[in-house]
């Protein structure tokens, strides 16, 4: 018999797990990379950071998702004493020209 398989076709597992465009990840590995201090603590932090805006909608409350994934961040790089305040008022604003690109290019 040729034609469609009787069965549908079942999702792989890159179809169920949310992923950021590579840009994005390469932007933000690119940020962190010049962070100084850089190790461990930052590199899970970087990494739970990507998959907060993996997990963020397309719709209008965009924004509001990456804020969340944003402060999130800066809450535990804030509460662990990772980077000084003039480095941290540094990473905020390279995270969030780096979301407004990910909004501009939906």
């Amino acid at each position: 018999m040729t034609g469609p398989a009787q069965q549908p076709a079942l999702p792989s597992t890159t179809e169920d797990t949310a992923s950021v465009p590579g840009w994005v990840e390469k932007s933000v590995n690119d940020i962190f990379a010049a962070l100084p201090g850089a190790g461990p603590q930052l590199d899970a932090l970087r990494d739970s950071y990507l998959d907060c805006l993996a997990g963020a909608g397309r719709g209008q409350d965009i924004d509001a998702e990456h804020d969340t994934c944003r402060l999130a961040l800066l809450d535990q790089v804030t509460q662990g004493k990772l980077l000084d305040t003039a480095t941290t008022q540094v990473l905020t604003q390279r995270l969030e020209v780096l979301e407004a690109d990910i909004t501009a290019n939906l």
